[in-house]
């Protein structure tokens, strides 16, 4: 009976992936910033794209003539190696797509939540496919561990910003599709770079051929601007409270949580509030308060709102 190689392989690609993930310095980067509140939505497509990368290498250095039955990438093999590897990219990269559009939805006073794009189960099953056609050489199976796999993972987060941007402009919050071209682009791409209305982006705006590096992403808000008219629309009161209360989870939040959105709400009143120069300055002080210290604050300024009405 023929020993089963693919738990083996299994555990040293994801190895390999986990150890390259770990010494990428742009990855590093991208969560520390995410840490601090500063990252971006493009930091989500470079995040995505360094999974990508480091996912190749893993695969390519594990599946070779020396650990494969026979020297080859026998279809059940790549099925269960492939497959999963690229699982993990997906759900890792929609877990940074959607922390980083917290990041920016507490910024703009937006409450909704992340939608996960499904994962591309006919994408990746042609991919498997191809490699495993029959007649094919090793070299030639190994050719698509390479640079489709890094486009492959480039695409889970452009079905990200589809997706959400779909969802968002649906409730009525006016999203905006933009299209960065990498140094160097085809005329194609050169043909999609922009931003546009949601509803008057190109058909092809998400679609990215092999060695694309273009940056796919989306903006939002309660206050948006039309790219075309430059006309400046706003939501009503009762429309933001309605996004809010749809996005909330039902589960009762814990005190810890309550001082950390009560820290954002406090930040973004005291922000949003500043007229001038010297009101900056005084206040900073906050920015040095303890959690609870701000959440104090916050309950005395809001006390202080409703008792003045």
């Amino acid at each position: 009976m023929a020993t089963d190689v693919v738990p083996v392989l299994n555990e040293r690609i994801q190895t390999s992936f986990q150890s390259g993930v770990m010494k990428d310095r742009r990855i590093a980067q991208i969560t520390k910033r995410i840490r601090d509140g500063t990252a971006t939505m493009t930091d989500g497509h470079d995040y995505a794209e360094r999974l990508g990368e480091n996912l190749s290498r893993a695969l390519t250095s594990n599946l070779t003539a020396e650990t494969l039955p026979d020297g080859k990438l026998y279809y059940n093999i790549a099925k269960r190696t492939v497959t999963p590897a690229l699982q993990n990219n997906y759900e890792l990269t929609n877990e940074v797509a959607a922390d980083i559009q917290k990041i920016i939805d507490k910024d703009a006073g937006i409450g909704l939540g992340a939608v996960k794009a499904d994962f591309p189960e006919e994408r990746v099953q042609g991919l498997i496919d191809m490699m495993t056609k029959e007649g094919i050489s090793l070299e030639d199976a190994l050719a698509w561990l390479d640079e489709p796999i890094i486009n492959n993972s480039e695409a889970f987060f452009d079905d990200y910003v589809k997706e959400n941007a779909k969802v968002r402009n649906d409730v009525g919050l006016k999203a905006t599709i933009t299209r960065e071209v990498a140094f160097n682009c085809c005329d194609w791409c050169a043909e999609l770079a922009g931003t546009y209305d949601y509803d008057k982006a190109p058909p092809d705006i998400y679609k990215r051929h092999k060695y694309c590096r273009c940056i796919v992403t989306y903006k939002c808000g309660r206050k948006a601007q039309n790219v075309w008219t430059k006309r400046q629309w706003e939501s009503s009161p009762e429309q933001i409270e309605e996004r809010k209360k749809a996005g909330e989870p039902s589960r009762v939040i814990s005190a810890a949580e309550r001082a950390e959105q009560a820290n954002l709400i406090y930040r973004d009143m005291v922000t949003s509030t500043m007229e001038s120069k010297d009101q900056r300055k005084n206040n900073r002080k906050y920015k040095r308060m303890k959690p609870e210290e701000r959440l104090s604050a916050y309950e005395k300024a809001k006390e202080k709102r409703t008792s003045g009405r």
